[in-house]
C-alpha cells in the first residue's frame, strides 16, 4: 500500500509538469496561429504546419486548433480564399484577435487567484491554483479520475458561501436569520470576517452586533442573508493564529490552553503520527511500553477535540488533565450501558 501511495504521488507531479508543460506550448501555438490567421493575404494548412514557431505534427491536430479558436474564442474564417486550389486560412476579419477574448480570460483567473487566497490550507487549494494558473482545459478533459475528495455537495447552507464571501471581500455587513437546532429562528447583525469549512460542514466568523464579539455560525443554520447598508466593523484578528490553539472551530474566549496527556496503542500510533491530532502534538518518548505510545498536546479544550479523541474508540486513553478523563469515563460508561446485551 504504501509503494501504491508514493508511486501516485510520483505520477501526479510528473502529470502536473506535462499538463503545466503541455498547457504553455499550446498557448504559445494558438498566439501563432493568431498572428498568421491575421495576415491578408491568408496562409495554406501547409505553410502553417511547417511554419518552426506552431509546432505541430499533424494536420488533424491542426484542424482541432482551429476548431477551438472559432468555439471557444468565436473565430470566424474567410471560406472563399484559394491559391490554386488550396484554400487559403484567414481571419474574415483580419482586425480581430483571440487576444481580445484572452485578456478576458485572464482578468477572470486573476480574480479568482486573488479569491482563492482565502482559501489557503484546504487541501484542494493548490490543486485548483494550479488549475487555474493557465491550465483551464487540462484537469477537466482528464475528469480526474485519479483522485477524488471527501466532500459533500449535498450539504445544506452551501449556497450561503458566495454572498458571505463577497461582503467579506468587499467589507460590508450582513443581516443573517438563523434558526439553531430545538430553538426558535432569530436575526442579528453580522460583520462577516472569515469562512471556514471542518468535518464537512461550512461556518462563518463574524462579529456579531447582539453579542458583541466574534461568533462562528454553522451555514446550514442560516436561512436568509440581507445586505445591510450601514458601516463595516473591521477586526484585527489573525484567523491563521485564531485556530492554532483548537481543534476544529470553536475558541472558547475565557479557555486557557491546558496540557493533554494521551496513551495511544502501539496499533495506531503511526495512523497518528502520520495524521497528528493538533500542530503542538508531540512524543513523550520517556514514557513509552511496547504496546503504547504516549503523546502530549497543549491547545485549548473544546467539543470537536473531544468528538475527535472519541472516534479513536479504545485506542486511546486520556491520561491529563484529570477533569477530562472523568469526563471521558462518565460518558464511555453510558456508551457502554447502551451497548450492553
Amino acid at each position: 500500500m504504501k509503494k501504491l501511495k508514493s508511486s501516485l504521488f510520483f505520477d501526479m507531479a510528473k502529470y502536473k509538469k506535462t499538463l503545466m508543460r503541455d498547457g504553455q506550448d499550446k498557448f504559445a501555438r494558438l498566439m501563432r496561429l493568431d498572428q498568421l490567421l491575421r495576415m491578408p493575404d491568408g496562409c495554406t494548412l501547409k505553410e502553417i504546419l511547417t511554419d518552426p514557431q506552431v509546432d505541430i505534427i499533424s494536420e488533424r491536430l491542426l484542424r482541432d486548433n482551429l476548431k477551438e479558436l472559432e468555439e471557444k474564442y468565436g473565430a470566424v474564417f474567410e471560406t472563399c480564399m484559394y491559391r490554386g486550389r488550396e484554400r487559403l486560412w484567414r481571419y474574415k476579419d483580419t482586425g480581430f484577435s483571440i487576444m481580445q477574448q484572452a485578456s478576458k480570460d485572464m482578468e477572470i483567473i486573476r480574480h479568482s487567484l486573488e479569491n482563492l487566497n482565502l482559501f489557503k490550507g484546504d487541501p484542494r487549494y493548490d490543486m485548483i491554483r494550479f488549475y487555474l494558473m493557465g491550465l483551464q482545459k487540462g484537469f477537466s478533459e482528464t475528469g480526474l479520475s485519479f483522485m477524488t475528495f471527501d466532500n459533500n455537495n449535498e450539504v445544506v447552507g452551501l449556497d450561503h458561501v458566495e454572498p458571505i464571501l463577497e461582503a467579506i471581500t468587499h467589507k460590508y455587513p450582513l443581516k443573517m436569520s438563523y434558526k439553531p437546532f430545538n430553538k426558535d429562528e432569530f436575526a442579528v447583525n453580522i460583520h462577516p470576517y472569515h469562512l471556514r469549512q471542518y468535518n464537512r460542514r461550512w461556518y462563518v466568523f463574524a462579529y456579531s452586533e447582539d453579542k458583541k464579539e466574534i461568533q462562528n455560525y454553522p451555514l446550514d443554520r442560516i436561512t436568509k442573508l440581507e445586505h445591510l447598508g450601514k458601516p463595516y466593523i473591521e477586526t484585527d484578528v489573525d484567523f491563521e493564529e485564531y485556530f492554532d490553539d483548537i481543534v476544529g472551530v470553536t475558541n472558547y474566549k475565557n479557555s486557557s490552553i491546558e496540557r493533554v496527556v494521551l496513551k495511544v496503542s502501539n496499533k495506531s500510533i503511526d495512523y497518528i503520527r502520520t495524521k497528528p491530532l493538533h500542530g503542538t502534538q508531540t512524543e513523550l518518548k520517556e514514557l513509552g511500553t511496547m504496546d503504547q505510545t504516549f503523546i502530549q498536546l497543549k491547545l485549548k479544550i473544546n467539543i470537536e477535540l473531544e468528538m475527535l479523541l472519541l472516534s479513536y474508540g479504545d485506542a486511546i486513553e486520556i491520561i491529563e488533565p484529570s477533569w477530562l478523563r472523568v469526563k471521558f469515563a462518565e460518558i464511555t460508561k453510558k456508551m457502554s450501558d447502551n451497548y450492553k446485551v
